[in-house]
């Protein structure tokens, strides 16, 4: 999905077998004010990609939960007061990468994930926030049973809160 303009809703759910979704927006003007979401359910390859190459105060969500791999990706963020939660959960590894574009200014934005996995889940993230200012980052996971994996990668001009839990 290409997306353009300000004030819109996208939502994408996936269920079944191998699901792959992308949406691309502020590519060609800023794109703010959106609701951005991609739910994908059921057994192989699970993938969502989200570009927000420019926008300000964007709700982004991605939910996985299957019996393949999850990735998640959030790829060019380049913007203010942005919201991101992504949950994984399944049998099969899960992954969480998001990456500001070096360079750019990155504002306020508050960034969750949840990884849950059962046994033989490996979980892993990577958060790079190049240019990030007063940045809001949680990251949980939770599996009593299996090892977490787990690399952050940080460059900001002024730091905010970032959280790591693993259970």
């Amino acid at each position: 999905i290409q997306q353009a303009g300000n004030g819109n809703s996208f939502t994408v759910t996936q269920d079944y077998t191998g699901n792959y979704a992308s949406i691309v927006s502020g590519s060609q003007s800023p794109a703010d004010y959106n609701v951005f979401s991609i739910t994908q359910q059921g057994t192989g390859q699970l993938n969502a990609s989200i570009e927000l190459l420019s926008g300000y105060s964007n709700n982004i969500a991605i939910n996985q939960q299957g019996s393949g791999n999850n990735t998640a990706t959030i790829q060019g963020l380049n913007g203010a007061a942005n919201t991101i939660n992504v949950g994984q959960s399944g049998a099969a590894n899960n992954n969480f990468s998001l990456t500001a574009t070096a360079g750019t200014i990155n504002n306020g934005d508050t960034i969750s994930a949840t990884q849950y996995g059962n046994a033989g889940a490996d979980k892993s993230f990577n958060l790079t926030l190049s240019g990030s200012s007063g940045a809001t980052v949680t990251i949980i996971q939770d599996n009593p049973s299996t090892a977490n994996s787990g690399s952050m990668v940080i460059s900001c001009i002024v730091c905010g809160s970032y959280s790591y839990i693993r259970h």
